[in-house]
């Protein structure tokens, strides 16, 4: 009883840690802000309200036939950023996290569906709630910030309510209004999020055809499926959950997106950047089954054997971020915390009492440690969002002066940046948005947001140097940042072409990152979407985006045409 009272008195201080968290939120520029608005498949067009339901819908069939297929997810999110304050959303995300711990904590500690015991449930929710908010590299994209939180927090709330129940009652009947709901619950968890539904989708008709396969491949001559195969309750579940993830998956914007000219080598190359710089968990989970196949091969052999489906779903979930193409932090997520509850549950037959008091020992004073900078840079990003957004608020301001972290002076703080706080706004060869640019999607949204026609962003440094010195970028210079260049024009003429003349390079000299890296060319010229003029103080000044390093560290010169 006292082990109890413990488990439930953690995460009862965990749900108001995280509530703290989500109660420093503030929007930024890019989703948070376009999905309060009528989603087009021309986003050159005048910017719509949402007044109702039907503009709800409407806005997320044109999502879902030029963004992606998760249509359910998208339609919630854009239902609480219009019609909900901010902190009934950040309220929701604090609970459901601490749901999720708990369902991780009964998957792992339960893994044959029986009654909930006490023993390790304590170090399983340390360990759950460590890894998440610690080690987990996309925690601040995937619960920290809005529609990361509906694609990745509630998405794993649902899928692993239902998971659960799919576990456990294998063979209990389903009818009546508890069929009608359950399936209404698989076919919304399977239409969330393809990089987590197409794996489990595929672990599942494995674990369907199991007994089939197994048949199929003995001896006999005679195939004798045993009745529970054949009328399997979960069965109808699993098929619901099957559709949904099918209508995820077949949303033409989808299909757009993942064919964008990207080569193989291409996706390999992000894919494998992505492995090593993202996926941490698994890597785990890879290194204690090294040790233990070692040390305890039988040990191993039983994990492997009663966690095979789980395995399946880890080996499809990472061929997704191997091949998608992209190397965001968030495409690792569910790769990661696949891998998570195979690591917990091989940990749990293994770990002795002493090891369990220790690790919640040392568990909860690392999380305490964490706790307290994050606090610290999220109540620094907020002030950065309040300080700009009564700039927004003045009647008739269009240039936004927005505040940057200073990154360099403190490494520590910079790391806790980087993975707690979401900025509201940012500059940069890799960032969605250009927000330097009025006409921007987003930009004409935050315009619209604050009863304005025209909106622009600039670092802070860049407007206080202009305001202030009318001879400052005669020639291009960096921000403050590193991320923008800005040069004053000596005409007042729109710039079609950007082009970075580049000095030669000997790929012997680099290292072997950088030799994957290496960019053949000796010249590069940036996109329309990378460089825009903007007039401030009635001056025209160009402003472009810092390309990559490869090839940032190779410019000789610049020119404009």
């Amino acid at each position: 009883m006292k082990k109890t009272r413990v488990y439930w008195l953690f995460l009862a201080v965990t749900g108001l840690a995280m509530l703290w968290l989500n109660l420093l939120d503030v929007p930024t520029l890019s989703d948070d802000i376009i999905y309060r608005f009528m989603w087009n498949t021309d986003q050159t067009a005048p910017v719509q309200d949402i007044g109702g339901v039907g503009d709800l819908l409407h806005s997320q069939w044109n999502h879902y036939l030029s963004t992606n297929g998760r249509m359910p997810v998208h339609l919630l999110a854009q239902a609480f950023l219009v019609f909900c304050p901010a902190w009934v959303l950040q309220t929701l995300n604090a609970l459901l996290f601490v749901l999720l711990v708990h369902l991780c904590v009964r998957w792992v500690t339960t893994p044959t569906g029986a009654q909930a015991g006490t023993r390790h449930q304590l170090f399983t929710a340390v360990s759950v709630t460590f890894l998440l908010f610690v080690v987990f590299q996309g925690i601040r994209t995937a619960f920290f910030w809005s529609l990361g939180a509906f694609n990745y927090l509630w998405v794993l709330v649902a899928v692993m309510l239902l998971m659960l129940y799919i576990r456990d009652n294998a063979n209990r009947p389903l009818t009546g209004w508890r069929l009608v709901l359950l399936s209404l619950l698989a076919l919304l968890a399977g239409w969330s999020h393809e990089a987590l539904s197409l794996p489990l989708s595929v672990a599942l008709a494995t674990w369907l055809l199991s007994p089939l396969i197994s048949h199929l491949s003995s001896r006999t001559s005679t195939l004798h499926l045993p009745p529970s195969t054949l009328h399997l309750p979960p069965s109808t579940l699993i098929i619901c959950f099957m559709v949904g993830t099918a209508l995820c998956l077949l949303s033409p914007g989808i299909w757009h997106r993942s064919t964008e000219g990207i080569t193989l080598q291409g996706r390999l190359l992000s894919g494998a950047i992505n492995c090593v710089s993202n996926i941490r968990v698994l890597w785990l989970l890879v290194l204690t089954l090294a040790v233990l196949w070692w040390k305890r091969r039988t040990v191993v052999r039983q994990h492997l054997l009663a966690h095979a489906y789980g395995y399946v779903a880890l080996v499809v979930a990472l061929g997704i971020v191997v091949l998608c193409g992209t190397n965001l932090e968030r495409v690792a997520f569910y790769v990661d915390f696949i891998a998570m509850l195979l690591w917990l549950q091989l940990l749990h037959g293994l770990v002795t009492d002493v090891w369990s008091r220790r690790v919640v020992a040392v568990g909860c004073v690392l999380l305490v440690l964490a706790f307290i900078p994050a606090c610290i840079v999220r109540q620094e990003n907020r002030d950065s969002w309040l300080q700009a957004e009564r700039q927004m608020e003045e009647p008739g301001r269009e240039l936004i002066a927005v505040r940057q972290p200073l990154k360099g002076e403190n490494v520590v703080m910079d790391y806790f940046r980087n993975h707690y706080a979401n900025s509201s706004f940012e500059f940069g060869f890799y960032c969605v948005y250009m927000a330097f640019d009025a006409n921007d999607i987003n930009s004409r949204c935050a315009a619209r947001m604050f009863g304005k026609d025209r909106m622009l962003f600039l670092p802070e440094d860049v407007v206080s140097r202009i305001e202030t010195d009318t001879a400052a970028y005669r020639h291009y210079e960096l921000d403050r940042s590193g991320a923008l260049f800005v040069w004053r024009l000596d005409h007042d003429r729109p710039v079609h072409t950007v082009r970075f003349v580049l000095n030669d390079e000997d790929p012997s000299q680099l290292n072997f990152l950088q030799r994957l890296l290496v960019y053949d060319g000796d010249s590069y010229e940036l996109d329309d979407f990378h460089h825009e003029v903007v007039h401030v103080c009635g001056r025209p000044y160009l402003v472009f985006t810092r390309p990559t390093t490869n090839i940032a560290r190779r410019i000789r010169d610049v020119e404009v045409e």
